[in-house]
């Protein structure tokens, strides 16, 4: 009579299971699952990167073989920071937007936590927040347009700047369109993380009943 052998469990009476060994085919697969991704994400990523930095030390124009790059050092760093005008105002614009989604961060854990709380009406607040993500971004772009019209923009008319001469063109003034900017994309950007941070009764697989 053929008896069968089990290992002891840990205490509690269970038995433990030996993982089954990977297979020839099994090992295959994985190298290629995590392989091909990897060299791609070197590839087009570590590499150009790697480049990019490399070639700040150079002048190069790209044409030509790499025996014609000819390395200078600092020199261009130098001229960065002291004759190039636009390079200020793109650090300064840079570190603006990189604070508003700070902002947007803190906002989308903020109301996570509040619409954990199962306040009232709270699938509606849920739903109203998610919106801007579940919608397209052409439609987002549309009614953000609707919204910073010049002529016949939502905020023009409450602002009572609608007459020629009067305009305020949200986008087009290189003065203003920075601080127009954050509005349409923190939006979505709260709205995104909000549910992520939720716990599993207001988690996204359970908002699809809604």
């Amino acid at each position: 009579m053929a008896t069968t052998l089990r290992r002891a469990g840990p205490a509690g009476g269970g038995t433990r299971r030996r993982g089954r060994r990977l297979t020839r085919r099994d090992k295959l697969v994985l190298g290629l699952m995590v392989g091909v991704p990897t060299l791609l994400h070197v590839a087009l990523v570590w590499v150009p990167t790697v480049a990019s930095v490399a070639l700040s030390f150079a002048r190069w124009d790209g044409i030509g073989g790499f025996d014609t790059i000819k390395w200078i050092g600092l020199l261009n760093y130098r001229q960065i920071f002291t004759i190039y005008p636009p390079f200020w105002p793109a650090i300064q614009h840079n570190v603006i937007w990189f604070a508003v989604l700070l902002l947007a961060t803190g906002a989308g854990l903020f109301f996570a936590v509040l619409l954990d709380k199962q306040l009232k009406f709270t699938r509606l607040y849920q739903s109203a927040l998610y919106l801007p993500v579940a919608l397209s971004l052409a439609i987002v772009g549309f009614i953000w347009q609707l919204v910073y019209s010049p002529e016949d923009g939502l905020l023009n008319n409450l602002l009572g700047r609608t007459q020629p001469g009067h305009l305020i063109d949200w986008f087009g003034n290189p003065r203003i369109n920075l601080w127009a900017r954050p509005p349409p994309s923190t939006g979505p950007t709260s709205g995104r993380r909000s549910p992520g941070w939720c716990s599993p009764p207001s988690s996204p697989s359970t908002w699809s009943s809604w």
